[in-house]
């Protein structure tokens, strides 16, 4: 179903996953993305563009500002939510971006949710299947 106006100025993934037809699949990409941005450069952090009314939203890609002594966060990239294609420099200027972050800690978990069953006769346990710490 298509939307009809755009998302809370300061929504996350979190807030939105649950309307997504595909959550699993957008997270999943994200976190893609994310971990790039975290093998480079220390951490990451997602933001989602709230001018627009696609489901799903583009997002972006903060890391932290090496002249900022990590205070600071700074574009990694931002990208297409159906595409994940890179934003020019132009779509990104123009899209307006949530005022709240999630980073990478706080993404894990709700790809954990995907994961892990949800009750019923057919759950199965998968913790320890990856060789996780359980957390």
């Amino acid at each position: 179903m298509a939307r009809t106006k755009p998302y809370p100025p300061d929504a996350t993934i979190a807030d939105i996953l649950p309307d997504l037809p595909d959550g699993e699949a957008y997270l999943r990409q994200v976190l893609v993305t994310m971990r790039m941005c975290q093998k480079h450069y220390g951490d990451a952090w997602v933001r989602i563009g709230v001018s627009g009314k696609a489901a799903p939203p583009s997002y972006r890609i903060d890391r932290s500002d090496p002249t900022s002594d990590g205070v600071e966060r700074v574009l990694f990239g931002a990208y297409g939510g159906k595409s994940h294609d890179r934003f020019t420099q132009t779509n990104t200027a123009e899209t307006w971006w949530s005022s709240r972050a999630l980073g990478m800690a706080e993404m894990l978990k709700l790809q954990d949710g995907f994961r892990r069953p949800q009750g019923g006769a057919d759950a199965r346990v998968v913790s320890g299947a990856e060789g996780g710490s359980g957390s």
